[in-house]
């Protein structure tokens, strides 16, 4: 290894999981690697800490990267959304580092969603809904100016997200079980995915047991493929909330030409009941905007910002 060349690290820290890649000043990409999540609110800035930099040092070590070698750390974090949280996720990192005898220099905190619109659009104009956990809508105008719609958390917002998805498909276990509702097959399906056989079991795993509600959401779109249809309509009506993020941040600039706009996020990355549902949705309320695939994933966005930063 050269030791002028120089690399970048860029981090997409998730709700369910976190993406790293190492990457040259040209943009090769030399490494990644991927680990567990990195959602602050939930998991608490040391821990977090902790597994981001266990993410930077295994990268470093594919690609033979010593700490003197690595310009800058760029990552997007779930959650990271206040500069207070963000200072202190840096601080304690670079702390770590120092501990570990593998100081990090040059540590830039983003959102997950700043760094999804660096990846769809490499900083040209455009949308990006973003849906895993939680959800958001960011744009970049024309004039650069910056935009964004959601991303309120789970308790006050994330509509549309997997969390809502889930807690929505709950909620309807619930009414079912009090006459409120109809019948639905997410009763059977929520009893076999958190192993349990009543409703009291199921009470008591998410008020005391604290279980991952979000992991619910896969077994919602199974039963919209088995034609459940109090399953459709709760996916039916995220896909409205999801819509209405984009639609308000369009609404306030109102843009001359078709404007891009990117599904980005666990849910809408991928081919599912959702993701088919939400682009139809996008395309029949907002007419004047053309769905287009990411040019790059999210950790890489990160990467960009990290190699403009030096240019």
């Amino acid at each position: 290894m050269s030791e002028h060349r120089r690399y970048v690290v860029g981090i997409d820290g998730g709700g369910t999981k976190t993406h790293a890649l190492i990457v040259g000043q040209d943009g090769a990409v030399f490494a990644e690697h991927s680990g567990g999540p990195s959602q602050i609110q939930t998991f608490g800035v040391k821990l977090v800490a902790a597994s981001l930099f266990d993410l930077i040092r295994e990268c470093c070590k594919k690609a033979d990267c010593e700490h003197e070698n690595l310009q800058s750390v760029v990552m997007g974090i779930a959650g990271a959304g206040r500069a207070s949280d963000r200072a202190e996720l840096s601080d304690t990192l670079r702390a770590l580092s120092l501990r570990k005898k593998f100081p990090l220099k040059n540590i830039t905190i983003e959102t997950d969603a700043r760094i999804a619109l660096e990846a769809a659009f490499a900083g040209e104009p455009g949308v990006v809904a973003i849906a895993g956990t939680g959800s958001i809508a960011l744009y970049r105008t024309e004039d650069g100016k910056l935009l964004r719609s959601g991303g309120w958390g789970k308790i006050i917002g994330d509509e549309g997200s997997g969390y809502n998805i889930a807690k929505d498909a709950l909620g309807a276990v619930m009414r079912q079980f009090d006459g409120r509702g109809e019948k639905t097959e997410l009763t059977k399906k929520a009893f076999a995915h958190y192993d349990i056989s009543s409703h009291d079991e199921l009470i008591a795993k998410i008020y005391h047991e604290k279980v991952d509600i979000a992991s619910f959401t896969p077994k919602v779109f199974e039963a919209v493929v088995e034609r459940d249809r109090v399953a459709h309509m709760i996916l039916l009506k995220n896909a409205t909330e999801l819509a209405e993020l984009v639609r308000v941040l369009i609404m306030q600039v109102r843009p001359k030409k078709k404007l891009p706009v990117a599904l980005m996020g666990g849910l809408l990355e991928s081919e599912n009941p959702y993701s088919k549902i939400v682009k139809e949705k996008i395309i029949s309320s907002l007419p004047n905007i053309l769905i287009q695939k990411p040019k790059f994933s999210s950790a890489f966005g990160a990467a960009i910002i990290g190699l403009n930063a030096f240019r």
